[in-house]
């Protein structure tokens, strides 16, 4: 056979449902979930890179923002050297104070001081020379030792710059015990070759409040710090300038990225390539709420995208399914039934696709069916009659060889009980053996309850019991929902009466019958053990096999009378078993199904 017919015999063998279930599987929500993944992913990296595009814009917005401070220092710086008058007057050889004075009131008051009104982010400008005739005050100070050895002039000194921007410690003038970050713009004023008898350096601070407004704008995407040239952290986001440790510790040059606890997606940006901040960077940290929640939007948008392609494909092919597999299991529910002989029509709609003809065509089928069911009945019933007659001919010829037996062993038992006991003790087992053949008389059924059947049994055993007094006893074990329902007659009593003759009376002690009927599912269980002799295997052997032959050799024949007539009434669709253990015991087990029993009260009901 070909690969291609062995895959068409393997698909022919799956059940309808699970073809439908992975056609659904396969064909409709597996790829819908896998696009949709795709998708997701795509459009993830796509989201996450605009946040970063985003991310590097603000960190590059705020970049610009303090260029524009800066060069705006440095502007003013370079008018400022370009001043020759005022560079004069800071080189001029004052003779006293009255005589600076006179020149500060007139004209170098308002030089410096109309800057900080005019540019709100500098917060202070001034002039430090080395020209001794100058007094200290306002913006206007003389170089003094500490001055010589702050941070701001040696980096000023060391640079062959005119300009520089740097950032460093020193003392707040308004609380001398307490340090200050500055950063500030330093500019020579050595425009003029002949007017450089005096160092003179420009120094304007930058208000580190509106360095952190600027920070403090971009909070909600990034928390930006600031590094100057000695990658020290001048000023952050989310801290503040004043402190008494507001720098970190010195890192080597150029290795920023070894700061610890700088997240791997941060951004590190130059200040500008203007040489005066040259290493001066930015670092911004994305603030991990906002990306955290563009994912989430991103989550949700696919989570309701993949709910609504997969919901309504799913109800779609859901109705679409249902109508098929609905009407085909209705068709294959029916044909079970035309298997067990019950045509019955299909009633519902049909529908107008290939499965509603056909179960338009299996209505007309089961019709054309019944009619033709009709058209033999009576010919069937004639034939059924005569099989009927021959079948009661047989259960006739049967019983007339059970009631002979019995009274047989019956009589003998009272003539052996009148002999030893001279006829004293008699009444009992006389009176129960003239109900026995009342009961034999009157029976005109084949059929008969169970509680009549133990009954008559019961009475046997009375006779039995007298029989054998003390060394006999006997155990009745019945199911009150069982005692309705029809029997053949003497299928127990027959039973016991085998066991009395065949078992019990070659035993010496006690005797013990024990009979139970009882109900087991869907059947009835009909059990007589008793505590004789036994046989063995061999024995056991050739009795199942007479009875299964119908082989009639003169013995055993309460068994095969009970046997045969089992099989009579119940087309062989009953269970007879013998078991048997030497010296120990013999049980008879009859099953026969409820569904083959009437109930004496439904017989009556039809009578």
């Amino acid at each position: 056979m070909s690969r291609k017919w062995k895959l068409l015999r393997i698909v022919n063998d799956i059940p309808l449902k699970f073809k439908f279930l992975i056609i659904y599987l396969m064909c409709v929500l597996l790829p819908i979930l896998c696009i949709n993944s795709l998708f997701f992913l795509q459009d993830s990296k796509n989201t996450e890179r605009r946040e970063m595009d985003n991310l590097r814009i603000s960190l590059d917005r705020v970049g610009n923002e303090i260029m524009q401070m800066v060069n705006s220092g440095v502007v003013i710086g370079n008018a400022v050297s370009a001043d020759r008058v005022f560079n004069e007057m800071l080189e001029f050889t004052y003779s006293d104070n009255v005589a600076y004075y006179e020149e500060y009131d007139s004209y170098l008051r308002d030089k410096l001081g109309q800057y900080p009104n005019i540019y709100p982010y500098i917060s202070w400008i001034g002039v430090y020379t080395s020209n001794p005739t100058l007094s200290n005050g306002g913006s206007y100070f003389m170089l003094k030792p500490n001055d010589l050895k702050s941070e701001w002039y040696q980096k000023m000194n060391e640079n062959k710059e005119k300009v520089t921007v740097t950032s460093y410690l020193d003392t707040n003038p308004m609380n001398p015990e307490e340090k200050l970050v500055y950063v500030s713009i330093i500019r020579k004023l050595d425009n003029f070759p002949d007017l450089m008898k005096f160092s003179k350096y420009l120094r304007i601070d930058i208000r580190m409040d509106k360095l952190l407004e600027l920070f403090d704008k971009e909070r909600n995407y990034l928390l930006i710090k600031l590094v100057d040239e000695e990658n020290r952290l001048v000023l952050e986001s989310a801290g503040t300038y004043k402190g008494s440790d507001p720098l970190l510790p010195t890192l080597p040059v150029s290795k920023f990225s070894q700061l610890t606890g700088l997240p791997e997606n941060s951004f590190v940006s130059p200040l500008s390539n203007a040489s005066y901040v040259l290493n001066w960077r930015l670092v911004g940290i994305p603030e991990g709420s906002r990306i955290a929640e563009e994912r989430r939007g991103v989550i949700h948008f696919f989570i309701w995208l993949t709910l609504i392609s997969t919901i309504i494909p799913t109800v779609l092919i859901y109705i679409i399914m249902h109508s098929f597999n609905f009407r085909v299991r209705k068709l294959s529910k029916h044909m079970q039934l035309v298997k067990n002989e019950r045509f019955e029509p299909i009633t519902m709609y049909e529908g107008k696709d290939e499965i509603g003809h056909l179960l338009r065509s299996f209505n007309l089928m089961t019709e054309k069916i019944r009619n033709l069911i009709n058209d033999v009945y009576k010919l069937e019933i004639q034939k059924k009659d005569l099989e009927l007659e021959r079948v009661q001919a047989e259960l006739n010829y049967l019983q007339s060889q059970v009631d002979p037996h019995f009274l047989f062993n019956t009589l003998n038992a009272i003539l052996v009980v009148c002999k030893k006991y001279r006829y004293e003790h008699v009444i009992e087992i006389i009176q129960n053996l003239s109900q026995i053949l009342r009961r034999l008389l009157s029976w005109k059924e084949d059929l008969v309850t169970v509680e009549e059947e133990l009954s008559f049994t019961d009475m046997y055993l009375q006779i039995e019991k007298f029989r054998f007094q003390d060394r006999f006893h006997y155990e009745l074990s019945v199911d009150d929902s069982v005692l309705s329902y029809r029997i053949p007659k003497m299928s127990i009593q027959s039973l016991v009466e085998n066991s009395c003759k065949h078992g019990l009376q070659s035993v010496k002690g006690n005797r013990k019958i024990r009979i139970s009927v009882e109900r087991a599912g869907m059947n009835m269980l009909m059990k007589v053990e008793d505590n004789g002799i036994g046989m063995n295997s061999t024995k056991l052997d050739e009795i199942v096999q007479s009875l299964y032959k119908g082989e009639d050799n003169g013995k055993n024949i309460g068994l095969r009378n009970v046997y045969r007539r089992l099989n009579l009434f119940y087309a062989e669709r009953s269970l007879f078993q013998i078991e048997s253990i030497p010296f120990e015991k013999t049980s008879v087990t009859i099953q026969i199904p409820l569904s083959l029993i009437r109930k004496q009260e439904e017989t009556i009901g039809h009578v």
